[in-house]
């Protein structure tokens, strides 16, 4: 039995619980990635009309009534819609498909945590990610991420992590050619980020970009990055009924904070090694990686002692590859991909150290 099934209560009714309370924690997040995807598209198409293309994106948009010439908060819904919704729906079929052909060939019942899979999957992604990126992404995400552990609770990473990650690999400079998207660094890249890397406080405040506005989510960003405030209500649903750890989400703002106070008192005053800690977890993927990444029941710690060294590792990761590497402004996935991957070895080593402690006391 595995850690997450076991945590569920031992069986597929508890764990279809834990899955249904994760995708009620993803609803604020999809709605609020609606919102802000349809306003800064449409804000960045007043900016400059010729940008406005004739594909099938803006038809569906225009024929949910969404008004370009003096857009309100319908029409940012509207055009929201017509960007999310393909991409969720593609990552759907794509997942659908590839459980279907494993039930048929292992002969059991369908898995149903694709569409939580599917869901992470688009929130992570900018709206004008190609079909066929999707198509890649999500089969990965399915076949390494899942499939071959055994499927349903049975793995020890995200799939959905995995799946954005081998796109990043595949496909790193892509999902930009928009004008929504235009500057993103890679998939979950945030050009806030490289913004700060240029020029500082300055250049973001240039742009338009203050706490206030990035808290809660009136900036550009892959869609479901981009508010706080939309994340930290999905959080506290996921805290109340224990679905996440508290450890680990503390420890992993325990050691952004650390990491940043760190760069800011060595570095020299420049890139982001000058950004404080507010920003890094205002800005780009962290509150939302955190929360649904990192704290993934079957992708961290099940030791407490282990839970806190993940949390402070991935914290510390994200701020270092920010730091050091301006190709990564975001390093979300990869920090956090990074920690998901020694979990395992993290909770052998608190489990060896207390059978040790323990059979010293016995002697």
């Amino acid at each position: 039995m595995t850690p997450l099934i076991a945590a569920a209560g031992g069986g597929p009714g508890g764990y279809r619980r834990i899955l249904g309370l994760r995708l009620l924690a993803l609803l604020p997040v999809t709605l609020a990635a609606i919102i802000n995807s349809g306003y800064q598209y449409l804000s960045r198409l007043a900016e400059n009309p010729v940008l406005a293309g004739d594909g099938f994106r803006e038809l569906l948009a225009r024929g949910l009534g969404a008004n370009y010439a003096d857009a309100g908060f319908y029409d940012w819904c509207a055009a929201g819609i017509a960007h999310l919704l393909p991409v969720l729906v593609v990552a759907l079929l794509a997942g659908w498909f590839w459980e279907w052909l494993i039930a048929r060939y292992r002969g059991r019942p369908q898995a149903v945590d694709f569409v939580h899979t599917a869901l992470l999957f688009t929130l992570l992604l900018p709206g004008a990610t190609p079909f066929y990126h999707l198509l890649f992404g999500m089969s990965f995400a399915i076949l390494v991420g899942s499939a071959i552990f055994g499927g349903e609770g049975r793995t020890f990473l995200s799939p959905a992590l995995l799946g954005i990650a081998i796109l990043q690999v595949g496909f790193p400079g892509t999902g930009g050619e928009h004008p929504l998207w235009q500057g993103i660094a890679g998939y979950s890249g945030s050009d806030a980020i490289a913004l700060f890397h240029r020029g500082g406080d300055t250049a973001l405040a240039g742009a338009g970009i203050d706490p206030a506005s990035a808290f809660v989510g009136g900036i550009a960003g892959s869609m479901g990055t981009t508010s706080v405030l939309a994340v930290v209500a999905g959080a506290v649903l996921l805290l109340a009924t224990r679905v996440i750890s508290w450890r680990l989400l503390l420890a992993q703002i325990i050691g952004l904070v650390l990491a940043a106070g760190l760069f800011n008192y060595l570095g020299d005053g420049s890139g982001a090694a000058a950004m404080p800690a507010w920003w890094h977890l205002l800005l780009g993927s962290f509150a939302f990686g955190a929360v649904f990444l990192a704290c993934d029941p079957v992708a961290s710690c099940c030791t407490n002692a282990g839970r806190w060294i993940q949390g402070l590792l991935a914290g510390a990761l994200v701020v270092l590859i920010r730091v050091a590497s301006a190709s990564h402004p975001d390093a979300v996935v990869q920090a956090v991909l990074l920690a998901s991957i020694l979990a395992p070895l993290i909770d052998y080593a608190v489990i060896a150290r207390n059978v040790r402690h323990r059979a010293r006391r016995h002697v």
